[in-house]
């Protein structure tokens, strides 16, 4: 009878005062809760504290890149520039190139990252590897392009074609249909830019336009481009994001 007394005083005592080690595990749980709610908390300021880094990198990207891959254009005389026109060896372009796409690539690489921040229960993260890759699908969709104008391809028949390779390249590159609507929305918009760009500014002009929106002759097929244009400067916005980042952190801990 005592040995049962004993027995359920001390189980009595251990489920009304538990044990300092039992204290101590139950009391780290919220601690590691309360860590990792400030780490997330803290990744919406990795954009607001290195948006002029970003900026700075997308617009310098833009700059330097995007005139070489401009040129592969010029160089089949798909669009003639006027006002400002440079030549730089064989590169065909105007001064107000360098400068516009490097808006155009900080514009849509900001535009990406400020998206995928407001979606942070779905984070992508960028890859060199992915930029890479984006990147030669870039170069050879613009040849092949430029490749089918300079054989004579009826325009129509050319859209055709690269309508269905844009298609390919996103099923292959991004296939999420949040890629496919920002790509759409850049193809269509940017031609439409380039409008008050010819028509008041007299930068550049296509000579074989096959269609004409406001007075301004423009080729159907160029917003195929812009839509491949994309992918790139998602997978490049994120990686320059991530590498920035990693910078900091190292700052940080040095």
């Amino acid at each position: 009878m005592q040995t049962l007394l004993a027995s359920f005083d001390s189980s009595f005592l251990r489920s009304r005062f538990p044990s300092h080690n039992h204290i101590k595990s139950s009391t780290s749980l919220p601690n590691c809760h309360k860590t990792s709610c400030s780490m997330r908390q803290q990744n919406p300021k990795i954009l607001v504290k290195s948006w002029p880094t970003l900026s700075l990198s997308l617009f310098g990207s833009g700059f330097l890149l995007g005139p070489l891959l401009d040129g592969i254009h010029s160089r089949v005389e798909l669009a003639v520039y006027q006002n400002g026109a440079i030549d730089i060896g064989s590169l065909h372009t105007n001064i107000w190139v360098p400068p516009m796409l490097g808006l155009f690539y900080c514009t849509v690489g900001l535009l990406q990252l400020f998206l995928d921040e407001r979606d942070s229960s779905n984070p992508r993260e960028g890859s060199l590897e992915k930029t890479a890759l984006s990147f030669v699908a870039l170069v050879l969709f613009l040849e092949l392009s430029a490749e089918l104008y300079k054989g004579g391809v009826a325009a129509n028949i050319e859209a055709y074609i690269l309508f269905a390779a844009a298609e390919f390249l996103w099923f292959s590159l991004d296939r999420t249909w949040f890629g496919f609507a920002l790509a759409s929305v850049v193809g269509l918009v940017c031609p439409l830019a380039e409008i008050p760009l010819m028509k008041y500014f007299h930068l550049w002009y296509y000579p074989q336009a096959n269609i004409e929106i406001f007075g301004q002759g423009l080729v159907t097929w160029t917003l195929t481009c812009y839509f491949v244009y994309t992918p790139f400067l998602i997978n490049l916005s994120r990686w320059l994001k991530s590498v920035i980042a990693a910078s900091d952190t190292k700052d940080q801990s040095a």
